[in-house]
């Protein structure tokens, strides 16, 4: 897979009203450099999951509610970006169907018990594919987001599939690109509880189509 570098400026789109706390923590991030990333880690002190957690604890108090829809809608977005990894893959796997759409009841208030879901939708613990079983994994760990006790440490599981593993492609290349999406793109929306304007996938940077996917906050 050849990528192009696509997140070359540090630019947040206007449609995403965040606040200047944020907005220097997101360039602070954007100005390091990652081994994690296969990047030359000079004039950095800091790791990639250092930043991943600090950044997810200024989305808010984790005891709120609001915090946790944004963690919800950060998770959701990922999966999103996972979905087609499994489908070229696994292309009659039903899996991301069935629960894209437990997230959205459960953002209806109605009730879902999430560890007898997890145990019955993922009674397989590989099928031998590193790709295919992170992406999976990062199935797996939507549905524990939507347990606030369990919601940031799943989100982090979410977050290393993604920019350190191959849920979304494999290789090292574009892992740099990778993280400036989510920089740019996908943390100023979760913030906004929205969907961003373009996503990262196996296929490149497509425009996101929301494909009924819409959450909706009634608590």
């Amino acid at each position: 897979m050849t990528l192009s570098i696509s997140y070359s400026n540090f630019q947040i789109s206007s449609s995403s009203e965040i606040p200047e706390s944020l907005r220097q923590l997101l360039y602070k991030a954007w100005q390091n450099h990652y081994e994690e990333l296969y990047e030359e880690p000079a004039h950095s002190n800091i790791t990639l999951e250092e930043t991943l957690s600090e950044l997810l604890d200024a989305l808010g108090d984790r005891d709120n509610s609001l915090c946790h829809y944004r963690y919800v809608y950060m998770a959701q977005i990922l999966a999103i970006a996972v979905e087609p990894t499994i489908k070229a893959y696994l292309p009659e796997e039903q899996k991301t169907e069935q629960i894209f759409q437990l997230v959205i009841n459960w953002s209806k208030n109605q009730e879902l018990s999430i560890e007898e879901t997890i145990n019955q939708l993922f009674r397989q613990k590989s099928v031998g594919s590193q790709a295919i079983d992170e992406a999976l994994d990062v199935f797996k760990n939507l549905l524990q987001v939507l347990n606030p006790a369990k919601a940031k440490e799943a989100l982090l599981e979410i977050l290393d599939d993604c920019l350190e593993g191959y849920a979304i492609f494999p290789g090292s290349q574009g892992r740099r690109d990778l993280f400036n999406w989510w920089l740019l793109e996908v943390v100023p929306a979760a913030w906004c509880l929205k969907y961003p304007e373009s996503i990262y996938t196996i296929k490149g940077i497509v425009p996101f189509n929301a494909r009924g996917y819409q959450l909706n906050r009634n608590n």
